[in-house]
């Protein structure tokens, strides 16, 4: 494709590597894993606290009849 198939593809590319290193290639590679593990970890950590915020409320609201975390807190 070329020229112009190489500009298309720096458009439409969220990363542009501007050399021919391999080391270059690697360090991406790792970099891009590790943004995605971080997400990973991150939603992993909201849907625990989520799902056991939502336990406390419930059993708390079924056992005493008020909830301890209002909408808000929550």
């Amino acid at each position: 494709m070329g020229i112009q198939g190489t500009e298309v593809a720096k458009e439409s590319s969220d990363i542009i590597i501007l050399d021919d290193n391999f080391a270059s290639v690697v360090r991406v590679v790792r970099w891009g894993r590790l943004v995605y593990a971080n997400i990973q970890k991150f939603i992993q950590f909201q849907l625990t606290v989520n799902v056991a915020a939502l336990i406390i409320n419930v059993v708390a609201a079924v056992s005493s009849g008020n909830v301890p975390l209002n909408a808000v807190q929550v």
